[in-house]
């Protein structure tokens, strides 16, 4: 065991020293075949057709590719993720749908493939794209041929990801158009439709909910659950998919004291050529873990009461600190002492975005600034008659806005507020309206402003080995579930349980970054711990307590729910005993402490029993009863009922059925989008192995 602890501990150090590079190294050899003696890994299949990740990391790195090269962006790890994914949906429909679209004999001339580019028929992604219209509002074949031209041109890569994507999206649409043509509704189904929408009742009802007694009453054996799991674990919604369930813990890596002193001994090196620095732009860009330059006014209070008074009065080139800030060290440095101009005005909001026009607010506008330059006096009361300003309480204040800088309001008010004297009254015209703005005051106020070099306080590497060495000491010496539970209790670390991981999750509950973590669970055996796996800032450990198969659950994977419902059963087969025979619903409801409800005027294809029952089988049989018959109790799913029928009317005789059919067609229709992809999938059959691998 020492000798496993101390290569683990070894390995730690590596990868938190190289990070990155190590793991591009494991995954290059990985999907070269040299990590494991394959020559390719399978990450899923689709129906008998296995899903080569070659294929797949060669598809992913294109699109990468692209978005660094042909767009300049920056690929992080969760834009890495959402590529990965939206990749992965792109060869599942292929092989899915695709082959389906193509043996139906549907395909892409090149001049239907020109016309959705930049033809008569123009795709809505590019015909609505302000950028390819011309004068006259409407799509502009000559831009969007020049745009097609450049990037095949310049981006190569991305011109060939647009292309298959564009021809792709076309087929489908082709195809899902076809099966939406092939809806079809009889006369049949459109009048059951409109006799369950007009055909109402008007009814009493006692019902006795489950929850009206405690679940601790009724005693479930063994026998009765094995019976009751026998008769229903094959039931459609108990159907489970793949997962796993495992239990973690968590040691955080902070920053120790000889970290934050390491950092502030840095910063404190960097002080003096701080102070003599030529150019603090880039010497702060350079020096800054934000590697950005700032000028920004300084805030008296901002940093602890001794720094701040040293900041607050130091001369233009001061620098102070390094002093810690929340957590991270700081040095500021005075970069100037500028005079910023300041008004203080008051003013009344006609507002054009509450239906007004402009003609209309403008000659209010005109009449106001008349009656208040006559009479400033009257201004105040004006404000409170007329200002429809939403966004402050300057009604309360008389209209007044207090002293403010240039950048604070729109560039119409402020010219308003700054170019015109001291007591000078105007009119403003802005997107919010017409205000009448009066100049009350205008001053000069000095602003100190300061940039920083700022460093947060990280744990070293010194400081994650120390940590990876009590996390792996943890592994090595709780090898089973008790001993894993009862040592983390005595360290203090909280034992996290996860009852659910499904293959193609890659979230866990209190985790930011958790996919070394999920590629270890789904590799994993039954009770294996795994060694510590870095998860942003903290090391993890784990243990695995479960694998569900997809399928049929087993007995102890739903013996929670399935023992609720032979509890559910027993309480239905209770009640239905002291409810049988029961004809007067008030003595009924006596009995069983609860009341008559009434149900008016309800449709028959309501589900939903007033007072918050959801029932369709119980609905169904309610509907069955003739007027003044009283039902036999009936067992729901949320209470057991004894119903009277107080009055039903039959729907009156249809007098032209084709409304509800077009209503069911297209009904059926909007459900085709959504719904052809993923009902191919599931009879075909797909499995996702990506979590084992990445």
């Amino acid at each position: 065991m020492a000798i496993i602890g101390s290569i683990r501990e070894r390995s730690g150090l590596l990868l938190v020293i190289i990070g990155g590079a190590m793991a591009a190294f494991i995954l290059t050899d990985l999907f070269s075949g040299r990590g494991s003696g394959r020559q390719d890994q399978v990450l899923g299949t689709v129906g008998d057709e296995e899903i080569s990740a070659m294929e797949y990391e060669r598809r992913v790195n294109d699109e990468i590719e692209s978005y660094r090269n042909d767009f300049g962006q920056q690929v992080n790890a969760q834009m890495t993720e959402q590529v990965r994914n939206s990749v992965w949906q792109e060869v599942l429909k292929e092989k899915v749908m695709l082959t389906q679209v193509e043996g139906a004999g549907f395909s892409l001339t090149k001049g239907e493939y020109d016309d959705i580019r930049f033809g008569q028929n123009i795709l809505p992604e590019f015909k609505n794209q302000p950028n390819f219209q011309g004068e006259d509002g409407q799509p502009s074949t000559e831009k969007l041929q020049q745009y097609f031209s450049s990037v095949q041109l310049n981006a190569p890569v991305y011109h060939e990801l647009q292309k298959r994507r564009i021809t792709e999206n076309r087929l489908y649409a082709k195809y899902t158009n076809l099966v939406k043509k092939s809806v079809f509704v009889n006369s049949a189904q459109a009048k059951d439709d409109y006799l369950a929408k007009n055909t109402k009742a008007t009814f009493n009802f006692v019902a006795k909910r489950y929850d009206s007694e405690p679940d601790s009453l009724y005693t479930v054996d063994d026998q009765s659950l094995r019976r009751y799991y026998d008769q229903h674990k094959g039931d459609r919604k108990y159907k489970q998919l793949a997962s796993r369930k495992f239990e973690y813990v968590t040691l955080p890596v902070t920053a120790s004291d000889a970290d934050r002193q390491a950092t502030m001994d840095e910063l404190d090196q960097l002080r003096v050529a701080f102070e003599n620095s030529s150019n603090d732009s880039l010497f702060v860009s350079g020096n800054s873990e934000s590697r950005t330059y700032n000028k920004a006014p300084y805030l008296e209070g901002t940093a602890d009461a001794q720094n701040d008074s040293l900041i607050a009065n130091g001369a233009v080139g001061t620098v102070v600190g390094p002093f810690q800030e929340g957590e991270q060290w700081k040095l500021v440095k005075v970069e100037e002492l500028a005079d910023v101009p300041e008004a203080r005005v008051r003013h009344i909001l006609l507002s054009t975005q509450n239906g007004k026009t402009e003609e209309e607010q403008k000659a209010k506008a005109d009449s106001i600034l008349a009656v208040v330059k006559r009479d400033p006096s009257k201004f105040e009361d004006l404000v409170v008659k007329f200002s429809e300003d939403p966004g402050s309480n300057t009604k309360e204040k008389g209209g007044v806005y207090d002293w403010f800088d240039k950048q604070k309001m729109v560039p119409e008010f402020t010219a308003a507020s700054f170019d015109e004297k001291v007591g000078a009254i105007t009119v403003a015209k802005t997107d919010y309206g017409f205000h009448i703005v009066e100049v009350l005051g205008q001053r000069s106020r000095q602003e100190r402003r300061v940039a920083s070099i700022e460093r947060t306080m990280k744990p070293s590497p010194a400081t994650f080995k120390e940590v990876y060495k009590k996390a792996n000491d943890f592994s090595l010496r709780n090898t089973d579930l008790d001993l894993f539970k009862k040592s983390g209790e005595e360290l203090g670390l909280q034992v996290t349980p996860v009852d659910e991981l499904r293959s193609d999750s890659r979230f866990v509950p209190g985790l930011q970054d958790a996919n070394s973590l999920v590629s270890w669970v789904n590799r994993a055996e039954v009770g294996k711990v795994s060694e510590p796996i870095q998860s942003g800032d903290s090391y993890v450990v784990a243990i695995l307590t479960g694998i569900r198969e997809a399928g049929a659950p087993q007995l102890e994977d739903v013996r929670e729910v399935f023992t609720k419902e032979v509890v559910k059963q027993k309480k239905a087969e209770a009640w239905v005993a002291k409810m049988q025979g029961k004809t007067d619903l008030n003595a009924l409801a006596t009995e069983l402490g609860g009341s008559v409800q009434s149900a008016t005027e309800m449709s028959y294809n309501g589900f939903s029993i007033p007072g918050g029952y959801s029932e369709y089988e119980v609905v169904g049989k309610i509907f069955g009863l003739e007027s003044s018959q009283t039902s036999v109790p009936l067992t729901g799913e949320t209470a057991v009922y004894v119903a009277s029928m107080t009055n039903k009317t039959a729907a009156p005789e249809p007098e032209d059925l084709n409304i509800d059919k077009a209503s069911l067609v297209q009904r059926a229709q909007s459900r085709v989008d959504g719904g052809l992809f993923n009902a191919m999938k599931e009879a075909i059959g797909v499995t996702d192995e990506r979590s084992k691998y990445y």
